[in-house]
């Protein structure tokens, strides 16, 4: 039996929660918004097998649990919070279940309208990527294999809408939060604030560089933060992943002053030249499966951040410049 929670809003608005094992060692939640006359679902799972039944089970289980009377026919809309998988890749499955409008931030409408299209970009983006930070061919080859996992299972899915700040949808108000991905945002309904990906419970939500994909990066991430630590009276949030956020505020310091000293950790290694690959050693040790792939991501975030403020500069230029796949070691200035 899947255990669903329940969040009442200063205005009496219901969100009911919910987890579904997104991937294997990856639970993420879902959230149903009602006001007593509309249904709006939150996210879709991954849209693995153990996802999609958890999905179904997690959603009738709110009849079960709250005496609920609402249905698959009474969502009004899907909401998606950002374009990563464990949140948008069931909506394809969800239309055997209901026909609702989709809608998402416009920066991340093409990875779901047009997805092996961006599939196929980001995979190539990836790759560049993988050999600047120096890595060996079949390092790279293995990395591949682990970010394409379970990426073919997902097809194109039409968008309705676009999900816009300043832009109320029934009384939910949107915040547009890039950096951990283009088009993320957090929804805030009454004192309630879903927070997605942006800011979680206990982990410090993991970064990419911007080289990969715009409108990502540290730079964007921390400047979303702020975004959101001026807004008031927030009392609670829920994130996409791990448990409810009671100070949002406090959490938000707390993230920074993780990456702060992070930043400062990079600076340190980067005393002597290093590529994305030794930093990333360095910083994260010895790491299995897709946790390599998450470590290269967030070591080169950070270098990334550094190099664009001028306090990494690029060690081997004539290295570079002669080099058709130049690896790029950084160092303190």
């Amino acid at each position: 039996m899947i255990e669903v929670n329940k969040f009442t809003t200063a205005n009496g608005r219901i969100i009911y929660r919910y987890p579904v094992r997104a991937f294997p060692e990856l639970i993420a939640f879902i959230h149903v918004i009602t006001d007593g006359e509309h249904v709006f679902l939150v996210d879709s799972g991954s849209g693995l097998p153990d996802s999609n039944q958890q999905l179904v089970d997690g959603f009738n289980a709110i009849r079960e649990q709250y005496n609920e009377t609402i249905t698959w026919d009474d969502i009004d809309a899907v909401l998606i919070t950002h374009g990563h998988m464990d949140h948008f890749g069931g909506l394809a499955f969800l239309r055997g279940f209901t026909e609702a409008p989709i809608g998402v931030h416009q920066l991340d409408v093409r990875v779901i309208s047009h997805y092996e299209e961006r599939r196929t970009v980001a995979s190539r983006r990836l790759e560049i990527y993988l050999e600047q930070a120096g890595l060996t061919p079949k390092q790279i080859e293995g990395m591949m294999s682990i970010y394409l996992y379970a990426k073919g299972l997902y097809r194109s899915t039409p968008i309705q809408f676009h999900l816009e700040e300043g832009v109320p949808f029934h009384g939910i108000e949107f915040y547009h939060v890039p950096g951990h991905c283009p088009g993320q945002v957090c929804l805030l309904i009454d004192d309630v604030m879903l927070t997605a990906d942006h800011i979680l419970s206990y982990t410090t939500p993991h970064q990419a560089p911007e080289s990969i994909t715009l409108n990502m990066g540290l730079g964007h991430y921390l400047h979303s933060l702020d975004k959101i630590a001026q807004i008031p009276d927030v009392r609670l949030g829920l994130g996409g992943h791990e448990g409810p956020i009671e100070d949002i505020y406090g959490r938000i310091t707390d993230i920074k002053a993780a990456h702060e000293k992070r930043l400062e950790k990079v600076l340190d290694i980067c005393s002597e030249p290093k590529t994305i690959a030794q930093i990333s050693q360095t910083l994260f040790g010895q790491r299995h499966s897709y946790h390599v792939l998450l470590a290269l991501e967030e070591a080169g975030a950070h270098a990334e951040y550094l190099y664009e403020r001028g306090e990494l500069v690029a060690a081997n230029v004539d290295e570079i410049a002669a080099t058709p796949h130049p690896i790029i070691q950084y160092q303190r200035v």
